[in-house]
């Protein structure tokens, strides 16, 4: 039986509390800008201003301008209905890409805190080495 390491070191544990106030953070990033674009963009005044905006946007459709500019199918503002009825989607990749990131940040971080140190060690023996040679016996 070999003898392994346990992975409950004091380092791994500092990492998986970094990845959990990570995703803690995350999570209560996105809860709060749904927050907002519901308050923002949930009322009469926004649905108003959403509504101008689609005659606007059929008047300049109908411009002979070189690029023609299509007019919005949806009837509710387009942050109200992506934080309202797509918010779990949402929730779920920005915890996967904040995850992919973390573990990319994690593995390179570990990788140059554990990178031997004998580069410098190295170094400074070849330069003291250079300093003061030795005198080979004939």
């Amino acid at each position: 039986m070999t003898n392994r390491a346990s992975p409950l070191t004091p380092t791994n544990l500092a990492w998986l509390a970094a990845y959990i106030v990570t995703l803690a953070l995350v999570i209560a990033g996105t809860n709060y800008l749904r927050s907002i674009a519901l308050a923002t963009y949930g009322t009469p005044q926004a649905q108003t201003e959403w509504d101008d905006w689609r005659e606007d946007a059929k008047k300049l459709a109908e411009q002979p301008y070189p690029v023609k500019r299509r007019v919005p199918k949806s009837v509710e503002p387009p942050a109200l209905v992506l934080m309202r009825d797509y918010y779990g989607i949402c929730l779920a990749i920005a915890v996967v890409l904040s995850s992919v990131l973390f573990a990319t940040f994690m593995i390179l971080a570990r990788g140059a805190l554990s990178a031997p140190r004998r580069v410098g060690q190295a170094t400074k023996a070849a330069s003291q080495q250079q300093r003061f040679p030795r005198a080979d016996p004939p």
